[in-house]
């Protein structure tokens, strides 16, 4: 019986090799549809106390600001400082925007939140003190850009 066990154990361990490694329910992202970068030529940043840098690309309107206690529906796209997407509300041809609570993501991008309308947009510059540094992310020690818009807060 452990003959058997460990015969079968090699077969698969050979067929796993000979799919070069990969992992067959491992999809990739895809970032195809991701709309371009939007554009901070010509915009003065500001800088936040805590380094965050807010390029503000439109105001939005209505009321409602962002609140920390917030839910909100958000278009975004993070990027690296040399333009690699990591990260996308548009990844794999989506068109919705991501719901989450103002609180469920990293400092900077939390912070970079606060006092937004619906349709405003931003542009995210985000050190790794507010995202992911201290942490096993491979993204601990990067500068992070982000692409925002609300499309709606829930209150």
């Amino acid at each position: 019986m452990n003959l058997r066990n460990t015969f079968f154990g090699i077969i698969l361990l050979s067929l796993i090799a000979s799919c070069g490694g990969d992992d067959p329910f491992f999809f990739e992202d895809d970032f195809s549809t991701v709309p371009e970068a939007f554009s901070v030529e010509g915009i003065t940043p500001d800088t936040t106390q805590t380094g965050l840098i807010i390029y503000e690309i439109a105001l939005g309107s209505g009321d409602l600001e962002v609140g920390i206690r917030d839910d909100v529906e958000v278009f975004y796209t993070g990027r690296t400082t040399d333009k690699e997407i990591f990260d996308s509300s548009y990844k794999n041809s989506s068109d919705d925007p991501l719901r989450s609570s103002v609180r469920g993501f990293v400092d900077g991008f939390t912070e970079g939140l606060i006092g937004m309308k619906e349709g405003g947009k931003r542009v995210l510059v985000i050190p790794p003190s507010l995202a992911y540094e201290g942490t096993s992310n491979a993204l601990r020690n990067d500068t992070l850009v982000f692409d925002v818009e609300i499309d709606t807060i829930i209150f």
